[in-house]
């Protein structure tokens, strides 16, 4: 096709060139012109190449070509190709272990026909003629259902055996620990942030939430720590406190019995006494040590019931704390129900990303796991697939789903190293350094 030169529109009479039309022999029409003019070449010749259906433009060949036939058929064949390409006829052996046929022995004195039975078989035979057939319970057995077993008619002196009652719990549906008491959605909508290629408020609206969440949580851990401290040092200061009664008091007999000792050592008794054979005294205790004992009873038995007063009054404030927070979490879980009543928990909300709050009533024993930290960091964000890590697990969240709806009890998991394995030594052998210079 020959080339067509489209030149820009003439402007022979064009007063002034500051109007809007004065711009247009700028504009290049090459390119379209060009197109045009291929466009309806392709018109002329049948239609539009980009507008045709498939099979207009190609041929499916299911025959081959005749001519590389002919090349391919001279060539020698590999004699692997040749072995590989052999089919045999005869069939394969079997390689599993099976029973010995019995041999039967003809011409055999015992049966007047010739033909002898073993009495293995004959056994065999007996037991397959007098064997009752055994129906196979079906798939859709019902555990719970009625059952249809005989009594023996020998065994009447027994009770009869109670029929399993189904327990009542079976149909009722499993009650979720989420706060509000709605049920969590199996498959629940991911958060748009958790993408590998988010949005900037997405992603730093689901940052700023988890950061404020894990932020929170250790502010709980360190005042919990810090309430532990202060209780440990309340502890050591009320021992501290009663170690010193007791060293007063011992430093006070102390200082008695010496007082004793030195006006006995200036009445010169010592003296007098050592050519003097006294008699034991009886352990009789004087007046003085008497009230001695009276009042340290006394003080000890005001020291307890001062201690049981503070106890019985810190239970009274706590008991007014307990009811308090019990009543407000009534409201609260009132409020919270009256709100979940008339808005409805569905995948599709915004907040179906977000982790729903637990109650303090669980399903078992053991605590439900936390849920995970799915948040990619600044540094960790990737513009390629090629370099995206596989972030968060799709079991272990469908477990904890099946957790948080109380449809399975938490377990502890039980590790190979629970068990009792067989010890064995681990020895290095030196046989390398056994080596002669030759």
């Amino acid at each position: 096709m020959a080339e067509v030169l489209v030149a820009a529109p003439a402007t022979h009479k064009q007063p002034s060139r500051k109007g809007k039309k004065a711009w247009r022999k700028n504009v290049d029409l090459t390119a379209v012109q060009s197109g045009l003019e291929i466009v309806r070449e392709e018109i002329i010749a049948g239609g539009v190449i980009s507008e045709r259906d498939s099979n207009q433009l190609f041929a499916l060949d299911v025959t081959g070509d005749a001519e590389i036939a002919k090349q391919q058929s001279g060539k020698k064949q590999l004699k692997s190709e040749e072995i590989i390409a052999q089919r045999s006829l005869v069939p394969g052996l079997d390689g599993r272990k099976r029973k010995a046929p019995e041999v039967v022995v003809l011409g055999s004195k015992r049966q007047k026909n010739g033909v002898y039975v073993s009495h293995k078989e004959l056994q065999r035979l007996k037991n397959i003629g007098s064997a009752v057939a055994v129906e196979e319970p079906s798939a859709t057995h019902d555990p719970w259902g009625p059952s249809t077993t005989t009594k023996d008619p020998r065994l009447t002196f027994l009770d009869e055996a109670q029929p399993k009652r189904e327990p009542k719990t079976v149909k009722e549906p499993p009650i979720p620990l989420s706060t509000n008491g709605k049920r969590i959605p199996d498959i629940r909508k991911p958060s748009a942030g958790k993408s590998y290629n988010p949005l900037v408020d997405d992603w730093s609206a689901l940052l700023a939430r988890e950061g404020a969440a894990a932020v929170s949580a250790e502010i709980a851990r360190l005042a919990a720590e810090a309430k532990q401290e202060d209780k440990e040092a309340r502890a050591l200061a009320e021992a501290e406190k009663v170690e010193a009664a007791e060293r007063d008091d011992a430093g006070t007999d102390y200082e008695s019995a010496w007082e004793s000792e030195w006006e006995g050592i200036q009445s010169g008794a010592e003296d007098a006494a050592k050519d003097v054979h006294v008699m034991k005294q009886h352990k009789r205790k004087t007046p003085a040590e008497r009230n001695k004992v009276k009042t340290r009873k006394e003080r000890e038995a005001r020291e307890k019931w001062d201690k049981a007063h503070k106890v019985r009054v810190a239970e009274e404030q706590r008991i007014k704390q307990i009811a308090k927070a019990m009543s407000a979490r009534d409201k609260a879980r009132n409020s919270a129900s009256t709100a979940a009543a008339e808005t409805e928990l569905d995948s599709s909300s915004s907040d179906a990303d977000i982790d729903p709050t637990l109650q303090r009533r669980r399903f078992g024993l053991l605590p439900i796991p936390a849920a995970p930290l799915e948040v990619v960091l600044p540094d960790e964000l990737q513009d390629s697939l090629r370099r995206l890590k596989p972030e968060g697990n799709l079991l272990t969240d469908r477990y904890r789903n099946l957790l948080v709806n109380g449809k399975v009890e938490v377990r502890r998991r039980r590790d190979r190293e629970l068990h009792k394995q067989k010890k064995t030594d681990r020895t290095e052998k030196w046989s390398y350094k056994d080596w002669e210079l030759k």
